[in-house]
C-alpha cells in the first residue's frame, strides 16, 4: 500500500504545491511579520529617537494603575507614555505601538520609562480599563512647563488669546460604543453613536497648546458645554488670556453674557445662527465706503491672501447683546496664479473697543482664532486621524482615555514644532520624530 504522500506527488507536482510546504496560513502569518519588521526597521531612525527623547510627561498622583496587582509585568506609567509618545510619532494603531516599543533603543527606552516589548492586546485592555481622572491634571502640568519655556514664544498682541471650538471625536452608525447614547440619523431612524469634545486652545502662543476639553455626548450640545468648559478654564488659566474667541455656533447672548461676568473679552462669528444680529452687521457695514481700517497680504498655498477689516462702533442700545462694542467685517480675497479670484465676507462681534485694540490687531485677533483649525484640528483630523481611527472602542471611557493621550502628545509635537517655525520660518517641515510629513502652519498663513 503506498503512502499518502506517493499518492499526491503527481497532483503535487501539477499543481506546484507539496505537503511539507508550510501550510497558507503560516506563509501569510510569516508574510506579514516580514512586512511588520521591514515597516519598523525603516520608520525607527536616529531622527525618530532624538525626538522621542523630548517626550516627557509629569503623569498627576490622580493616574492610578487599573489593573490587578498580581500578574503586573510592566510599570503603568511606562505603558501610558509608551501610547503618548507613539501618537506624538504620528502612529495610529495598537499593533504599530508594539513595533515601536520593540524597536526603540536603549536610552530613550529608559527616558520613556517604556518596556521591551509590549504586546497591543496589553495596550488594549489597559485603554479598556484606564480611568481620565488625573488626566485633565496631568495636561496642566505639561502646558505649564511649556509656558515656562525660554524657546516657545508668543504672537505680537498686547493680549492673550484662548480659543474654544468643537471637534468632533467619533461618529459611528454601525459600531456601538458602551456608554454612547445614540440619536435618529434619519426618517428611518437610523441610529447614530457620536461623541465629541469642546476644545480650549492658547492661540495666542506660539505652539497653541490645548489646556482642557469637555466631551459632547449626542444629545448634548456646546453652549452646555461652554458653560462648563470656559469658567474652569478662566480659573486654572485666567492669567494667560483676556480675550475669548469662539465660531458662530457659540455665538448666543447668555455666552457673551457669561465671558463678561468672568472678566474676559470675547470675539465671537456671525452667522445665520443670529439672523437678527447678523443681518444688522450686514446692513451696517453695507454702506461702508471709506477705506479699509487694515489691511495685510500674504502668500499662502500658491495664492495671494488679501483680508481687509471694516468695523463699526455699536451704540448704547443698539443692539441687545452683553457688552457688545463693535461689529467687524473682514474681507478676504483669493487672488490664484491663473487670474482668477474668490471673495469671501466674514462678520464678528466683540466686546473690544479700539481703545483696547488697534485696527491691525483687531484683524490680527479674528485671524488668531483660525489658528485652532489651521493647528490643533489639522494635526489631530489629519495626521493621527482622530476622528476616523479608535484605538479601543470598549466604552466611552476608553475614548475619552485616548483623547486625553493624544491631547498630551499633540502638545510635545506643537511644542517641537513651534521651535521648528523659529528655526526654519518657512511654514512647513518634516518633523524629525515623526513617521509622516507634519505640516506646521504659521500665524501668518492663518
Amino acid at each position: 500500500m503506498k503512502e499518502r504522500g506517493e499518492l499526491q506527488r503527481p497532483r503535487e507536482k501539477a499543481e506546484g504545491w507539496s505537503w511539507r510546504a508550510p501550510s497558507p496560513q503560516v506563509a501569510s502569518a510569516g508574510k506579514r511579520r516580514r512586512s511588520r519588521e521591514q515597516w519598523s526597521m525603516s520608520g525607527v531612525s536616529g531622527q525618530r529617537r532624538r525626538a522621542l527623547r523630548w517626550a516627557e510627561v509629569e503623569w498627576s498622583q490622580q493616574v492610578v494603575d487599573p489593573r490587578q496587582t498580581r500578574g503586573r509585568r510592566y510599570e503603568h506609567r511606562g505603558l501610558l507614555m509608551l501610547l503618548v509618545a507613539a501618537f506624538a510619532c504620528g502612529l495610529k494603531s495598537l499593533r504599530r505601538v508594539e513595533d515601536l516599543a520593540t524597536d526603540l533603543g536603549a536610552r530613550v527606552r529608559q527616558h520613556l520609562a517604556v518596556p521591551k516589548r509590549v504586546s497591543d492586546p496589553t495596550l488594549w485592555r489597559l485603554l479598556a480599563r484606564q480611568s481620565t481622572a488625573g488626566l485633565r491634571q496631568t495636561v496642566a502640568v505639561q502646558v505649564r512647563r511649556l509656558l515656562k519655556s525660554p524657546d516657545v514664544e508668543k504672537v505680537a498682541l498686547p493680549m492673550g488669546v484662548l480659543s474654544v471650538d468643537g471637534k468632533s471625536l467619533w461618529t459611528s452608525q454601525q459600531h456601538q460604543v458602551a456608554g454612547l447614547e445614540a440619536v435618529a440619523n434619519d426618517e428611518a431612524g437610523t441610529p447614530l453613536w457620536r461623541l465629541g469634545t469642546l476644545r480650549a486652545v492658547l492661540t495666542s502662543v506660539v505652539a497653541a497648546p490645548c489646556v482642557d476639553l469637555e466631551f459632547i455626548g449626542a444629545k448634548e450640545g456646546e453652549s452646555p458645554a461652554f458653560h462648563q468648559l470656559v469658567p474652569r478654564v478662566v480659573e486654572s488659566w485666567g492669567e494667560h488670556f483676556q480675550v475669548i474667541t469662539a465660531d458662530a455656533g457659540l455665538t448666543a447672548a447668555e455666552n457673551a453674557a457669561l465671558v463678561r461676568s468672568l472678566g474676559k473679552h470675547y470675539l465671537l462669528g456671525l452667522k445665520g445662527n443670529q439672523p437678527t444680529l447678523h443681518g444688522h452687521a450686514i446692513e451696517s457695514l453695507a454702506d461702508k465706503r471709506c477705506a479699509a481700517r487694515a489691511r495685510t497680504e500674504d502668500r499662502a498655498r500658491g495664492e495671494t491672501v488679501v483680508r481687509e477689516l471694516w468695523t463699526h462702533a455699536l451704540k448704547p442700545g443698539e443692539v441687545e447683546f452683553a457688552g457688545a462694542q463693535l461689529l467687524l467685517c473682514v474681507r478676504q480675497t483669493h487672488l490664484k496664479r491663473d487670474g482668477t479670484q474668490s471673495i469671501e465676507w466674514r462678520y464678528f462681534v466683540t466686546s473690544l473697543s479700539t481703545v483696547e485694540l488697534s485696527f491691525a490687531h483687531l484683524l490680527r485677533l479674528v485671524r488668531l482664532h483660525w489658528a485652532i483649525e489651521n493647528r490643533h484640528h489639522w494635526t489631530l483630523d489629519m495626521v493621527l486621524e482622530e476622528d476616523d481611527r479608535q484605538p479601543c472602542l470598549h466604552s466611552r471611557s476608553s475614548l475619552e482615555v485616548t483623547a486625553w493621550l493624544r491631547v498630551l502628545a499633540y502638545n510635545l509635537v506643537s511644542a517641537w514644532r513651534a521651535t521648528l517655525d523659529q528655526a526654519w520660518p518657512l511654514g512647513v517641515h518634516s518633523c524629525p520624530g515623526c513617521a509622516p510629513r507634519w505640516r506646521s502652519r504659521r500665524m501668518d498663513a492663518c
